[in-house]
């Protein structure tokens, strides 16, 4: 179904994806609800390398949606935190995790990504609060 095509690298595909990702209007919107509004709408493939093109494309479209609005660097930024997002909800929210993240250690995991400066500790541990507080409810 349409959901499988999102992530599928033929030509065909990777249009109908862009298609699809242009149109979500993130202006204005913080980035995790933003986040929340991409993954809640589809489901995401198994594979990593189908995963990486649609977080790819979603930081490029946050950023061209909030341009001068962010603290992030570069789409680069904004696909890194993103990434680790989706690792910070398969962590606290998996009954198989045993040991939870902590928001230190969050934190952490994301010092430099910036281009090589941090993000503000205040805004990775919102995020980790709010993450904490509801999962993303990523498709199965």
């Amino acid at each position: 179904g349409f959901r499988n095509v999102l992530g599928e690298n033929n030509k065909f595909n990777k249009e109908v994806m862009y298609c699809y990702v242009d149109q979500l209007d993130f202006c204005g919107r913080d980035f995790v609800s933003a986040l929340r509004t991409f993954l809640e709408g589809f489901r995401l493939p198994g594979e990593a390398q189908k995963i990486d093109r649609l977080m790819e494309k979603f930081a490029a479209r946050y950023l061209e949606c909030n341009q001068g609005q962010t603290s992030f660097a570069s789409a680069d930024t904004a696909y890194v935190l993103a990434y680790s997002i989706i690792m910070l909800t398969t962590d606290l929210h998996s009954p198989q995790v045993k040991n939870k993240m902590t928001k230190e250690q969050y934190i952490k995991m994301n010092r430099g990504i910036n281009d090589s400066k941090d993000l503000p500790e205040e805004y990775l541990s919102s995020i980790y609060d709010e993450i904490a507080g509801k999962k993303i409810a990523m498709k199965e």
